[in-house]
C-alpha cells in the first residue's frame, strides 16, 4: 500500500507531470499498480501505454470500470476526464513507460537501491556473463539475484522467466522479492527492446557490462545504428559512482561508453585493454587464460567465452573483490544450460546444444568446434532461423554454416506465422552449394537423421534454441527441447555425458 500523492509526487520530482484532473483525496493509497486494464482491481492505479499492438488509451473506460479504482495515468487526457469519470484522479505525464518504471520503483521501496545491481548488454553472451557474475557471488558467499532469458533466480531457487527483461513491474516486484528473501546482488540481463521500452527506468545499477554488437532484432529496430542506440541507454542511465565495462575489441564499444557519468573500464584481447584476457589453450573441453596477469583453467570453451569470463571478472572487481579470489571462483564455474552444452556419447561422438541464432553467434560456435574438434571428426550442423524475425540474417547463416561445417541439416526453428519455406528459401540464398544440405523440415527428424548418418567420433552442432523446451509454430507453443531430443535419438550410440 503507497499514498496516491507519494507516487504523484515522484512523478513531479521527475518532471514527468503535465497535468492533472479529478479527485486527488490524501487519503487515498494505492495497492497495486497494472497496465493491463483486464487486471486493474479496487485500489488500482492504471498506467495507459502506447504498445505496439494496443494502446492503452483504448482501455481506460474498461480499467476505471470498477468503481473503486482510484487512478489513471496517461500521455494523453481523456476529454472531459473529470466529468465523465467522476471520482477518479488523472495524471497526464510526458512518458507512460517512464513513469510505469518510475512508479513501480517507488511501489516496491526502490529495491534496487538495496542491491549491488550488474546489468549485462550486447548481441551474444549476455546470458554466459549474467549466469558467471551469479555463480561468482554465490561463490563468494552473497546471496545473489539473477534476471535473464533462461530463468529468474532469488540465490539458487528458479523462478520461471518469460521475457530476457520483465516489464517494470514484474522486475521491481521481482527485486523486492530478491531482498525480502535475503540477497545482495543481482546480475540482470539487459536486452536492446527493454532499453528502449524503459523497462528499467528506476533500477540503480552499479556495474553496467557490454559484451558485443553484431546484427540482430533489425525486425523491431530498424537499423543496425537504432539497435546500437538503444544498448547505449544502459551506460546513459549510469550514475558517476557505476562502473561502465566494455569490450574494447568491438568497433561499437568506445562509443557505447562515450558521455557516461560512470568510471570506464575496458576489458579484451588488446594490449591497452584494462583488463586484458589472453588465450593460451582453447579445446573443446575449456579454456586456458592469463586474465589480468594471471594464469587459471576454465571449463568454459570457445573464444567467445574468454569475453564472457573477463566481463564477469571485470564486474568482480568492480564490486571490489580481489584478482585470486575471482579467477578461483570463475574457474570452477560450470557451463550454462544451452550455451555450448555438451552431450559425450560412449562411440566418441559429441553433441553440443547451443542457443545460436545470428549470424556473429553461429559462426563463433562453429569455429570453436572446428578449430579444438579431432582432425578426423566431421562437424555437423543442425540449424534454422525463426520466423517473423528478422529476415535479413538468414542468408548470412545459410553461408555461415556452409563454410564452417562439413554437414549441413536444414531445418524448423520456431516459424511463428511465417510460412517454413519462405524462411528456408532464405537461407538457401546464401548458400552456394544448397544442393549438398538435408533440408529437413521437422526439427525432430532432423536431429534423428544425424543420429543416423554421423560417424562415430563425429561432432554435431544443433544450434538456435538452446535451452528453449518448446517449438513455435503459427500463434500455438508444443513441447520440443533439442537436449532431450538428442539423449533420445542418440542414445544407440552408448551412455551420455552432459
Amino acid at each position: 500500500m503507497i499514498p496516491l500523492q507519494t507516487l504523484l509526487e515522484r512523478l513531479e520530482k521527475a518532471g514527468l507531470v503535465v497535468s492533472t484532473q479529478g479527485s486527488f483525496d490524501r487519503l487515498q493509497t494505492i495497492d497495486h499498480l497494472a497496465h493491463d486494464s483486464r487486471k486493474v482491481r479496487p485500489n488500482g492505479l492504471f498506467v495507459a501505454i502506447k504498445g505496439g499492438k494496443a494502446d492503452g488509451h483504448l482501455f481506460i473506460d474498461k480499467a476505471v470500470s470498477n468503481e473503486e479504482t482510484i487512478a489513471v495515468v496517461c500521455e494523453v487526457m481523456p476529454v472531459e476526464a473529470s466529468r465523465r469519470f467522476p471520482g477518479i484522479a488523472f495524471i497526464e505525464v510526458r512518458d507512460s513507460r517512464v513513469a510505469l518504471g518510475e512508479l513501480a520503483a517507488a511501489f516496491y521501496g526502490d529495491p534496487s537501491r538495496e542491491l549491488k545491481i550488474v546489468g549485462v548488454t550486447g548481441t551474444n553472451g549476455k546470458t554466459t556473463t549474467t549466469y558467471l557474475i551469479h555463480h561468482l557471488l554465490m561463490t563468494l558467499g552473497e546471496k545473489a539475484g539473477l534476471v535473464g532469458t533462461i530463468e529468474n533466480r532469488i540465490g539458487n531457487d528458479p523462478v520461471a522467466s518469460t521475457h530476457t527483461t520483465p516489464d517494470a513491474l514484474d522486475l521491481q516486484r521481482l527485486l523486492r522479492e530478491m531482498v525480502d528473501a535475503g540477497c545482495t546482488a543481482c546480475a540482470v540481463e539487459v536486452s536492446s527492446q527493454a532499453l528502449v521500452q524503459h523497462r528499467l527506468h528506476g533500477v540503480a545499477f552499479d556495474v553496467g557490462i557490454f559484451s558485443n554488437l553484431t546484427q540482430d532484432h533489425l525486425d523491431y529496430h530498424g537499423t543496425l545504428e537504432a539497435y546500437r542506440d538503444a544498448k547505449k541507454i544502459l551506460f546513459d542511465m549510469l550514475p558517476e559512482t557505476a562502473t561502465a565495462l566494455y569490450n574494447i575489441d568491438d568497433s561499437a564499444g568506445e562509443s557505447l561508453v562515450t558521455g557516461t557519468a560512470a568510471e570506464v573500464v575496458s576489458y579484451g584481447q588488446a594490449a591497452e585493454a584494462d583488463i586484458r584476457v589472453e588465450v593460451l589453450e582453447n579445446t573443446i573441453r575449456g579454456l586456458k587464460l592469463r586474465l589480468d596477469g594471471a594464469e587459471r583453467r576454465f571449463r568454459l570453451a570457445g573464444f567467445f567465452n574468454a569475453y564472457n569470463l573477463a566481463a564477469a571478472y571485470g564486474a568482480g572487481r568492480a564490486l571490489g573483490y580481489d584478482r585470486d579470489t575471482l579467477l578461483d571462483a570463475l574457474a570452477e564455474a560450470p557451463p550454462v544450460p544451452g550455451r555450448f552444452e555438451q552431450f559425450a556419447f560412449k562411440d566418441g561422438t559429441i553433441v553440443i546444444v547451443d542457443y545460436a541464432h545470428t549470424p556473429d553467434a553461429l559462426k563463433n560456435v562453429l569455429q570453436t568446434i572446428r578449430e579444438t574438434k579431432p582432425k578426423e571428426a566431421a562437424l555437423w550442423c543442425i540449424f534454422g532461423c525463426g520466423g517473423d524475425r528478422d529476415p535479413t540474417k538468414r542468408h548470412e547463416m545459410g553461408a555461415t554454416v556452409e563454410r564452417f561445417a562439413d554437414h549441413v541439416i536444414v531445418t524448423a526453428d520456431n516459424s511463428r506465422t511465417e510460412p517454413l519455406q519462405r524462411i528456408l528459401n532464405d537461407i538457401r540464398s546464401g548458400m552456394e552449394r544448397p544442393g549438398e544440405a538435408y533440408w529437413i523440415e521437422d526439427r525432430r527428424a532432423a536431429i534423428q537423421a544425424a543420429a543416423v548418418h554421423a560417424r562415430p567420433g563425429d561432432v554435431v552442432l544443433v544450434a538456435g534454441k538452446g535451452h528453449e523446451d518448446y517449438q513455435i509454430v503459427g500463434e500455438k507453443r508444443f513441447p520440443f527441447d533439442d537436449r532431450e531430443e538428442v539423449k533420445k535419438h542418440f542414445k544407440v550410440r552408448g551412455s551420455v555425458t552432459s
